[in-house]
């Protein structure tokens, strides 16, 4: 009896399920491709669909689409410069394709983080997978792919100053593409072709290169394309001494750059016009253009800022969709649980009910056999009740650091719009008083040092918030190594040294030549010049910096001491509290008062502390405490 139910219920069930699956796969491979083709209009509507693909294929166990979804979204990170989130992506979707054997999209999926590989630079690794992927494409005859990676092989070559090497690789990347009509890789390797003969000094050959190039550009309306080979024909033209032709081709790339926002084509180009003018001692056109080049840089800024603020609530709002999709999943479960169960029962009671007459005793055995598997959904039902409470709970948990993150937000934007505009709006000021000649001599090197000391202020605060907002976005990975503190503390002595010289200040680097710590180089570096910064910033004129450690068996401490004015103990207990906090130098330095929360928190990632002790009038000694980690 029980295995003729059991076949009943099976042959009804399954043709619903795989109707099901089949159905759901298309959307998947729909959802992917509405992602693929949103990705360059709209980002967040492209990170959105993805999401939903990878959460249906998961559902349905759809690995190829689970797959592919992993790949575009990896791709957009790309894109966006963030490498080492998209390789996370790519090396998922390989470990899918791996497991399905599709070859093909192995490949595929092999190049892109080849791409990500020549990024970070590292070439051979990069090289490696390169002609991993080129063997697939070669096997089946995906000539297209072939040019792409040929020229990605010679811009390594490139990269590594072996321009013989390089030749050949683009040249067989321009011979292939001219036989399928690839005019994309054609002009790639037009360019790079250009670019090796510009570089090995024969003009005659770079101009036709990269002539031909254009002529792609125009044929195509690639006005970045035009931007660029016009750039590279302007330095033809001026190592060829022919400055009014370099004076055009440099207007032109001008012209085209700006049509596309492309911001570092612009920078070259009017570079290269206002060297046109101070060759031709028109002084007062070239002082127009640095104008108009620093208007441009700080427009540039403005944008890349509102850039980065707008991606950063495209990955919250990203974080929050999944979250409400995984809620959705639960519930859908959840759902189809139920409706399983009420089909089963309602079997069970209708086949009850038909044998009821006949077999009695059998009747009351499947009752008995009813009642466990009823307890066991209960329980299974509790359990369940328990994991959303505690999923809740994540929730509310989640939606508290996003409250903490749009504060931090609120505080950086209050610290760009006021702390890194003003400098620079005064820096105009500044270089138009003293290019217009409207300061005498000796109050013209007055400003300049002034302005010297508000770039250096301006640029360690771009530093710090650009690593800071690194740092958010690329998770709290550390990348360790065995640091020479020794090697460090120099560069920054070395970074420093005008500062020190202007208020005399000794500066002595007492540290272990050969002691060494283990952890992220570059986030002890920002941590150590910040705390330098500092120390110079508060010391008065003759005095003295010390950078001192030691090693314990458990512990690495360096201590950062100087005698400068000092801090209180309220002021102590704000920094503790990373509140927002700055004041001005002994020298009347501007600070931001951001590379103390900053140091706080990358010394926090190494499991590590920052203590402070400080006498007011006497000096301040700033200890950092790593634990010992083994390579």
């Amino acid at each position: 009896m029980r295995i003729l139910f059991l076949f009943f219920l099976t042959s009804f069930i399954s043709p619903l399920f795989a109707q099901k699956n089949t159905g759901s796969a298309y959307i998947v491979d729909s959802l992917n491709k509405e992602a693929f083709s949103s990705k360059r209009s709209d980002i967040s509507k492209a990170l959105n669909l993805l999401i939903i693909a990878q959460n249906t294929a998961t559902q349905i166990d759809y690995k190829k689409g689970l797959a592919v979804a992993y790949l575009y979204e990896g791709g957009i990170y790309q894109q966006q410069g963030f490498t080492k989130r998209a390789l996370t992506d790519f090396y998922l979707s390989l470990d899918i394709f791996k497991r399905i054997k599709d070859t093909f999209n192995i490949a595929k999926v092999s190049q892109q983080i080849a791409g990500s590989l020549l990024l970070e630079g590292k070439y051979d690794t990069a090289v490696t997978v390169f002609n991993e992927s080129l063997k697939v494409y070669n096997r089946f005859n995906k000539q297209e792919e072939v040019v792409n990676v040929k020229n990605s092989l010679g811009l390594i070559q490139l990269y590594r100053n072996k321009p013989d090497s390089a030749v050949i690789l683009f040249n067989q990347a321009l011979v292939t593409s001219r036989q399928i009509k690839y005019v994309y890789g054609e002009k790639k390797a037009l360019y790079h072709l250009g670019k090796l003969a510009l570089e090995g000094k024969n003009l005659e050959l770079a101009a036709s290169f990269f002539n031909e190039s254009i002529a792609i550009d125009q044929r195509i309306n690639d006005k970045y394309g035009l931007a660029l080979n016009n750039l590279e024909l302007a330095n033809v033209a001026y190592k060829r001494g022919q400055l009014d032709a370099a004076f055009m081709m440099s207007k032109t790339s001008y012209e085209f750059a700006k049509s596309v926002n492309a911001y570092d084509i612009l920078d070259q180009s009017l570079e290269q016009i206002i060297t046109y003018y101070r060759r031709t001692n028109n002084l007062e056109k070239a002082i127009a253009w640095q104008d108009t080049a620093i208007e441009i840089i700080n427009h540039h800024r403005i944008k890349e800022n509102e850039y980065a603020t707008n991606f950063i609530d495209i990955i919250k709002n990203q974080q929050n969709l999944r979250l409400d999709r995984e809620n959705a999943i639960i519930r859908a479960q959840r759902a189809s649980d139920e409706q399983v169960f009420i089909l089963t029962v309602g079997t069970f009671i209708l086949i009850i009910l038909a044998v009821l007459v006949i077999m009695v005793f059998i009747n009351y055995q499947k009752q008995k056999h009813f009642s466990r598997e009823l307890r066991a959904k209960n329980i299974l039902i509790e359990a369940q009740i328990e994991e959303m409470g505690a999923l809740n709970k994540e929730i509310s948990f989640q939606n508290r650091m996003l409250e903490a993150d749009n504060k931090t937000k609120d505080k950086l934007l209050s610290i760009i719009s006021h702390d890194l505009r003003n400098p620079l709006v005064n820096t105009k000021g500044i270089l138009n008083l003293v290019n217009q000649g409207m300061v005498p001599e000796d109050q013209a090197k007055q400003l300049l040092l002034q302005l010297e000391t508000q770039y250096m202020g301006t640029t360690s605060l771009l530093d710090n918030l650009l690593f800071w907002l690194k740092g958010q976005m690329a998770g709290k990975n550390l990348d360790r190594s065995n640091v020479v503190i020794f090697q460090l503390v120099k560069g920054l002595e070395d970074e420093h040294k005008m500062l020190l010289v202007r208020k005399n200040i000794a500066f002595n680097n007492a540290l272990h030549p050969q002691m060494f710590i283990h952890a992220d180089k570059e986030m002890i570096r920002i941590v150590l010049r910040n705390l330098i910064s500092n120390a110079i910033k508060f010391t008065p004129e003759n005095g003295s910096i010390d950078i001192k450690a030691e090693q314990t068996e458990t512990d690495s401490f360096i201590y950062v001491e100087d005698t400068g004015i000092g801090m209180s103990k309220e002021t102590i207990d704000r920094v503790n509290a990373k509140q927002y906090y700055t004041t001005a130098g002994t020298s009347m330095e501007k600070g931001s008062g951001f590379g103390l929360m900053l140091c706080s928190d990358l010394i926090s990632r190494h499991d590590g502390s920052l203590t402070i002790e400080s006498i007011p009038g006497t000096g301040s000694r700033f200890v950092i405490k790593l634990p010992i980690t083994k390579a």
